[in-house]
């Protein structure tokens, strides 16, 4: 991500991302400089402070120093640095410093030899001194590996960045996905799960038609993280890091509020406005150890469920659309059931959720709800109002634990059975 001090942008009438064309040749020659000495920081494992002196000389000398800086944080950020040892540096240094002094004192005139070899001959200070004694310094640390990237690559990277870091700023963002491809609008609303966004998904009506089960597209209303309590840096993130998967639609139109400091301003664009090339190709590289780990074990411990492929999307309030998280089918009945997990900035989505399952028992979802959202006292107040619901609500930490899952869709299940053998035939 791109810091607050090397985004470039106009602020007249909205914010405006000022673009660069990834086919200048200045630009490139720019872009090569730095990748070229990336490679080779790589190879030589330098430290982080020689590859900011390397870097600084080609940042220095471009002609546009704010871009050739922006460049060079989006590869910083690709490096990965060695930790320090397990070491107690500034307890040794003060051991070393203190034992140094006492023998330079006492070394005569010949202080070069006789002062080494008498500090030396303390194994302790002798494997110290052999390392860096300043090993612990962030300047210190080893360059060992990186994501290297092509030219072309790293100038679109840079771009898109220049959106992300005022969308860090956003209060709130708007959505529009025109004429969507199931299979993309479903690979959007995986990111959009997997980055755990707020967002209301609607459908817009089709012009050209009176069917109201016929729709142009869908409308995202997006919460932003000045819109929680204040900016939330964590959410931010998210936020910015969803963006590149709507720039992989084919038609998307953005609409945010950008507050920066004391200035307000829209932001918006479009895919003909903006010359936006996402990175996201393969979903599956970003799908967090956590849920594979779900997947594993319940596929290796639960023998009544298994989870199917892909979620449907559900009908919700009005035009709205519920995009479950997980969806499972009960191997004996075939019963499909579907489960929607609620984080800790989920909370107004949480209570529309839980009225509109309270009004519909026939939908066979069930809510998950993490335990940041709503503590002990919240979740006793929630079943309270809605006691109907007490077999299709749960709690975890951070991410669902697979037997409460499972008891939970065992729940869901016999419930809709009972309501099935007592409906009229």
């Amino acid at each position: 991500m791109l810091t607050r001090e090397l985004l470039k942008f106009k602020n007249r009438n909205g914010f405006k991302p000022n673009f660069i064309d990834p086919a200048d040749p200045e630009r490139i020659a720019v872009a090569e400089t730095l990748l070229n000495i990336y490679h080779s920081a790589v190879e030589s494992h330098m430290s982080r402070g020689e590859l900011d002196e390397l870097a600084a000389v080609p940042i220095q000398g471009a002609p546009d120093r704010i871009f050739a800086a922006g460049l060079n944080k989006l590869l910083l950020d690709r490096c990965s640095f060695d930790p320090p040892r397990e070491i107690a540096y500034p307890e040794l240094r003060r051991r070393l410093f203190s034992r140094a002094g006492q023998l330079l004192a006492s070394a005569g005139n010949d202080p070069a030899t006789t002062y080494l070899d008498k500090l030396s001959a303390d194994p302790e200070n002798a494997e110290f001194m052999a390392g860096d004694i300043y090993g612990d310094l962030p300047d210190n640390e080893r360059l060992q590996t990186w994501r290297p990237l092509q030219t072309r690559e790293l100038l679109n990277r840079y771009n898109l960045a220049l959106v992300q870091g005022l969308l860090i700023y956003a209060e709130s963002l708007e959505l529009d996905v025109s004429d969507p491809e199931v299979a993309e609008l479903r690979r959007l609303f995986k990111y959009l799960k997997f980055f755990r966004l707020l967002a209301e998904v609607v459908r817009m009506p089709a012009r050209q038609s009176g069917d109201s089960d016929k729709y142009d597209g869908l409308h995202l209303s997006i919460s932003g993280p000045f819109a929680l309590f204040g900016p939330t840096r964590k959410y931010a993130l998210q936020l910015a890091a969803f963006f590149p998967a709507a720039v992989r639609l084919k038609r998307w139109k953005l609409s945010a509020v950008i507050k920066m400091g004391q200035r307000t301003g829209g932001l918006k664009l479009d895919q003909d406005s903006a010359p936006l090339v996402s990175h996201y190709q393969n979903f599956s590289s970003y799908v967090p150890e956590e849920i594979r780990m779900f997947h594993r074990l319940f596929r290796d411990t639960v023998d009544s469920w298994r989870i199917v492929g892909d979620s449907p999307f559900l009908n919700g309030d009005g035009r709205e659309l519920i995009f479950p998280d997980l969806s499972f089918q009960q191997r004996d009945t075939g019963k499909i059931v579907h489960l929607e997990l609620f984080h800790r900035w989920h909370r107004t989505q949480l209570e529309r959720r839980l009225s509109y399952l309270d009004s519909h028992r026939e939908l066979p979802l069930v809510l998950g709800i993490d335990r940041a959202l709503a503590d002990d006292a919240a979740f006793d107040a929630i079943r309270g109002k809605y006691p109907a619901l007490a077999g299709r609500i749960y709690r975890f930490r951070d991410f669902p634990g697979v037997d409460r899952t499972r008891k939970i869709l065992d729940s869901c299940a016999e419930e809709m059975s009972d309501a099935a053998a007592d409906s009229p035939r």
